[in-house]
């Protein structure tokens, strides 16, 4: 099946942060490993030596981008496919709103896990925010 050029930049793009989206499990799973924490009594069992914490602020760090990128990823995924099938946007609207949301969410997580200071974080965060905000009107807006 032929993908309009909107369509298919939707897919390319989408499937790039559910990647992104995918590795964060690993990556919380492995700093726990590291830190010797888990969350539940049957794993520390499992992993002698391991201490039951939900509170460790490096794991929770891990845990809190992971989340912070499921509430902003998996509704721009749906606006972008709804901002390209609409026809609010094109092919070139739709490449660039994602490239710039895409940034911001790797910069996004880079600062947070580097625990730059704020405004970086904030900043990040508008900017895909905005990038959603933008869709949703401009698809309102065109269907109107």
């Amino acid at each position: 099946m032929e993908l309009n050029a909107a369509l298919q930049a939707a897919v390319w793009w989408s499937a790039i942060l559910l990647l992104k989206l995918a590795t964060f499990g690993p990556i919380v799973g492995f700093t726990r490993t590291k830190r010797k924490v888990v969350a539940n009594e049957e794993d520390a069992k499992f992993k002698g030596g391991a201490t039951v914490s939900t509170s460790d602020p490096v794991v929770e760090r891990s845990r809190r981008a992971h989340l912070n990128d499921m509430e902003n990823i998996i509704p721009f995924i749906g606006l972008i496919f709804v901002y390209a099938i609409s026809g609010a946007g094109d092919a070139g609207c739709v490449t660039l709103v994602s490239q710039i949301f895409t940034a911001a969410r790797f910069i996004h997580t880079i600062v947070y896990l580097g625990q730059v200071r704020q405004p970086a974080r904030a900043l990040a965060f508008f900017t895909g925010l905005l990038c959603n905000v933008y869709m949703a009107v401009k698809v309102l807006l065109h269907l109107y």
